[in-house]
């Protein structure tokens, strides 16, 4: 008898375990969806531009490389501060918003108005 009770406990615990899974991974899907709206949405209002390349004044804090470039995390660009926020290559005929600036090749940085005071080298 204690077995089939203990059989019983063990299924009730993996049928509790897959239910919360399921929950788990229903939250992450809609997670994922909401991120990819936001992304796809990002450029689709009236502040679209066209994708041209832009020479940062100043950079900090590298933090990898594309291709061939550095990419850092944050550059001024026309006296303004941005972070970077994604790659875009040309090819993919993609647009930016009007407060991003996008560097060759293809390094698109965001305006940050919260940046504070952040130490830039030149270039």
């Amino acid at each position: 008898m204690d077995l089939v009770l203990i059989e019983i406990v063990l299924w009730v615990g993996l049928l509790f375990f897959f239910w919360a899974l399921k929950e788990g991974l229903g939250q992450v899907e809609s997670d994922i969806e909401a991120l990819s709206l936001a992304r796809q949405g990002r450029g689709m209002n009236h502040g679209m531009q066209p994708l041209s390349f832009h020479k940062a004044e100043r950079v900090a804090e590298p933090i990898g490389s594309y291709g061939d470039t550095q990419i850092y995390r944050y550059a001024v660009i026309q006296g303004r501060t941005y972070q970077f926020d994604r790659v875009c290559p040309m090819e993919s005929g993609a647009s930016i918003d009007a407060d991003e600036r996008c560097l060759a090749p293809g390094l698109v940085y965001q305006e940050c108005s919260d940046c504070g005071q952040v130490p830039l080298t030149g270039t």
